[in-house]
């Protein structure tokens, strides 16, 4: 056979999630000839960033497009003008740039919607066979993939990248990191997101609610409710506050300005600058039941025993963390303490700063697992921590591609 009549094969890469970090992840891939599959749970691409679409973000326009998406764009003729210093909400983002370029014919053929990837193993081997080993390398995964209906399929790729995030994952609220007595029974009366209150004041106003967590979404809820409430005194939040003094994330000579303007109202909220809102610092959440078309929460605090409160909504808002059972059949070096991927992990401890502004790229290295050619990228690559920002993801992306690329 002559050599003008031998046949390449392009690696087959799944991408997983259809976010802002999976899309750039398939420009990238699409760009670099890789034969490019886009798995994405929701029926529609960027359902996570939809779901919060009312909320606006710190960061700028500026910081939310990476460089691959704007020459896209302008290969497409797709005009978006705006004041790049100013933020956008998750809507406008998912309006503007993710939706156009996912309906593009550069991505739409490529992703799979209605597609949740359950499970992901090696052709031939079990987790504890050939470990980081090249026999490994050259057996193809195997994805086991959900419709929404319940239909399954097998699919193979040579390459996978996980950018299915956290968002989806929430914590739950029980003291020590589990569940509290009776949560699990009551999870669809717990609201795990932001609330978009603009449009659903009628359901919120004349309630109490109980609110969970101290983090910047925490924060934009106790913040948002105590306005609704404004001279109202039938509206009352009780702002469960774990520690005794959060630092609620704030950042000296703070540049990102509506962050600054968030974390200096909750400080204030905390210190009773609201008739409406009643932080309890130092509580715990030990037991949640039923009663009467409410709620009723045993709270513990220390040196004060237990009181019991009857509310009417609770908004449990205390992080969250990747699904790690995606890949439990894959060797997967996971940090315990932080549950991300060990060497990025350890990369982050080494790090003095928290501000999300002076985190970067840590490397290629740093992104490598045990398991040949997989990849956690994006928010999910943080694992608990909170300091992760879209440019980052920008820059895991062309870290993982380059080290493909050398490899080829």
């Amino acid at each position: 056979m002559g050599a003008s009549s031998k046949r390449t094969t392009r690696p087959r890469l799944a991408i997983l999630g259809a976010g802002p970090v999976g899309l750039d992840a398939a420009l990238s891939g699409v760009e670099r000839g890789f034969d490019v599959v886009v798995y994405e749970a929701a029926p529609r691409p960027a359902a996570n960033v939809r779901d919060w679409g009312h909320v606006r973000l710190f960061t700028p326009w500026a910081m939310n497009v990476s460089p691959r998406m704007r020459r896209q764009l302008e290969r497409l003729d797709l005009r978006w003008e705006v004041d790049e210093e100013t933020s956008p909400t998750g809507r406008e983002l998912a309006n503007r740039i993710l939706d156009p370029l996912w309906a593009s014919d550069a991505l739409g053929p490529r992703l799979h919607l209605d597609s949740r990837v359950v499970a992901i193993g090696r052709k031939g081997v079990l987790k504890h066979e050939e470990i980081a080993s090249p026999e490994r390398a050259a057996k193809p995964f195997r994805l086991l993939i959900r419709s929404g209906s319940g239909t399954e399929r097998m699919e193979r790729a040579d390459v996978v990248i996980d950018c299915t995030g956290k968002y989806g994952h929430p914590n739950t609220l029980g003291d020590g990191g589990i569940p509290a007595l009776g949560e699990l029974a009551l999870g669809r009366r717990i609201q795990r997101g932001i609330p978009e209150l603009e449009y659903d004041f009628g359901e919120w106003r004349g309630r109490t609610v109980l609110l969970a967590g101290a983090g910047h979404s925490a924060q934009t809820v106790a913040f948002e409710l105590a306005q609704l409430a404004e001279g109202r005194s039938d509206t009352k939040v009780l702002w469960v506050l774990r520690k005794e003094r959060p630092d609620w994330g704030a950042v000296e000579d703070d540049p990102l300005s509506q962050r600054k303007r968030l974390t200096d109202a909750a400080d204030a909220l905390a210190r009773g600058a609201s008739p409406a809102v009643e932080p309890l610092p130092g509580a715990v959440v030990e037991e949640l039941s039923s009663e009467n078309g409410g709620i009723r929460v045993a709270l513990r605090r220390e040196g004060a025993g237990r009181d019991h409160v009857k509310v009417d909504r609770v908004v449990s808002l205390t992080g969250g963390v990747g699904d790690h059972t995606i890949y439990r059949q894959l060797q997967v070096h996971e940090c315990y303490a932080t549950s991300g991927p060990m060497k990025l992990a350890a990369a982050l401890l080494g790090e003095s700063s928290g501000d999300c502004l002076q985190q970067g790229g840590h490397g290629a290295d740093t992104l490598e697992n045990p398991e040949p050619n997989y990849f956690i990228l994006g928010d999910k690559s943080y694992g608990r921590n909170n300091t992760f920002l879209l440019r980052v993801g920008w820059e895991q992306v062309d870290e993982v591609f380059d080290r493909l690329q050398e490899g080829r």
